[in-house]
């Protein structure tokens, strides 16, 4: 069973201004079905509305963020959980003044994402 450093694994510029992520278990790494990943949002980051073809969940660790899942709007804490079905559009953004950061992890298959 292999042990993954978090300080070993940088993170990398995200596909949006003020966002960088990274992945700490991915095939790469050893996983046959599991991706988890941290992705850190700068004041004013959004990560646009898109969909997935599998099921993502997200597990917020700092600051505060606003999340769209389908046509609903949510604010949320550190501790708060996010399940988007496959197919299911989503957003986060960072709309305070403070840095959030979130986990990520979805199946290591199919895992496609489609901008809306």
């Amino acid at each position: 069973m292999p042990i993954i450093r978090s300080t070993e694994v940088e993170f990398t510029p995200g596909r949006v201004e003020n966002y960088r992520s990274r992945q700490l278990v991915n095939p790469d790494r050893g996983s046959g079905a599991i991706t988890l990943g941290e992705g850190i949002m700068n004041p004013g980051a959004e990560l646009p509305i898109h969909t997935h073809r599998v099921e993502e969940v997200m597990v917020i660790t700092r600051g505060t963020m606003t999340v769209v899942l389908g046509d609903d709007t949510y604010t949320l804490n550190p501790s708060d959980v996010i399940l988007a079905p496959a197919g299911v559009q989503h957003m986060l953004a960072n709309r305070s003044e403070e840095p959030a950061g979130f986990l990520f992890f979805y199946p290591a298959v199919e895992v496609r994402l489609d901008r809306a």
